[in-house]
């Protein structure tokens, strides 16, 4: 059978329309990411295991904020044109503040108690190497290396693959901070993903993760989610960049070529005989300006005639008028 998208996201629809059990469900969980769009109220419904997308859009039934436990009744929908699930919800009842958020909030103060987040190393001044630990996919790497190109084509980005999400990302973002550590190639850590809803960030809200950057002998940067997100990573680290793009630009010293500096120089020596030759030119003019226009004088070897009897045959003269002058030489 062939189907276009559009007929395969239709029936995919009815079929959510016809099912009874996605129609006024009960869902019990902790909000995370909620927003004003529009007239709806967007956020995501998580338990320990799992997330599913909402959306209300009866504001006054859903004034919510991330970390509440609420308990939604609603119905599963399939918005065809866009092949997505959300949950539309009809009624939300707080029921206390979710297990995830108290869980993150008594790291945050176990770790800050230990001193975590006051152990700050300085930065190298001189970078050859960086690590990054990041994903091998999407544009976070790709973005660090463009701005090291930019700033100091000679500076090595070395890469140790790592997921930034999902089950196995915490372990192997603390074995790339290890491995960087063991072998000591870089002068530096960076620890590097692109932005996401708190789900895709949790990696780095975990204590190992956390534990594992605090206690790197190298300097990291954490450089994880957008400018306005914040997880553990961004506290333990030596320095947090509100992008992997700003990342690489607050570690990599930029670099002047010969050839800029050579420029630089010519147009500044360029400008100054410009601005000499200008000024001069002003004060001839001034100083012609102050003759009448009829002016006429003759002079000999530099020095002014006053009189025909100074004169000899073949005297060569220079006779200036105001608007220039001309050689001659005096007949027999």
């Amino acid at each position: 059978m062939e189907l276009s998208v559009t007929q395969l996201n239709n029936y995919i629809k009815s079929v959510f329309v016809a099912e009874e059990m996605l129609h006024n469900v009960l869902l019990t969980g902790e909000v995370s990411g909620a927003s004003v769009r529009g007239n709806g109220i967007w956020f995501t419904l998580r338990d320990r295991e799992a997330t599913i997308p909402c959306v209300c859009w009866d504001q006054s039934r859903c004034k919510v904020k991330n970390g509440d436990q609420v308990t939604v009744r609603g119905t599963v929908d399939y918005w065809h044109k866009a092949g997505k699930i959300n949950f539309n919800v009809h009624a939300l009842v707080k029921t206390g503040t979710g297990d995830l958020l108290e869980q993150l909030k008594a790291l945050t103060e176990k770790l800050k108690r230990e001193g975590l987040f006051d152990k700050k190393k300085a930065m190298p001044t001189k970078v050859k190497r960086v690590g990054v630990v990041s994903s091998r996919y999407g544009a976070v790497i790709h973005d660090i290396m463009n701005v090291t190109r930019r700033r100091n084509p000679s500076v090595d980005i070395v890469l140790y693959p790592a997921a930034v999400q999902g089950e196995s990302a915490a372990r192997e973002i603390c074995a790339g901070v290890a491995y960087f550590n063991r072998v000591k190639s870089v002068d530096l850590i960076i620890v590097a993903r692109g932005g996401g809803s708190s789900e895709d960030l949790s990696s780095f809200n975990t204590e190992a993760v956390a534990r594992a950057v605090a206690g790197s002998t190298l300097p990291i940067v954490a450089a994880v989610g957008h400018e306005t997100d914040f997880t553990l990573v961004d506290y333990v680290a030596d320095l947090r960049a509100p992008t992997p793009s700003a990342a690489a630009e607050m570690v990599i010293p930029e670099v002047v070529s010969q050839k800029d500096v050579v420029l630089r120089l010519w147009s500044q020596m360029k400008y100054a005989i410009t601005s000499r030759l200008q000024h001069i030119r002003t004060q001839a003019l001034g100083f012609m300006n102050l003759f009448p226009k009829d002016f006429v004088a003759v002079a000999k070897d530099g020095q002014m005639v006053k009189s025909v009897r100074e004169l000899q045959p073949k005297d060569k003269l220079q006779i200036c008028f105001n608007d220039g002058r001309i050689g001659v030489t005096v007949d027999e």
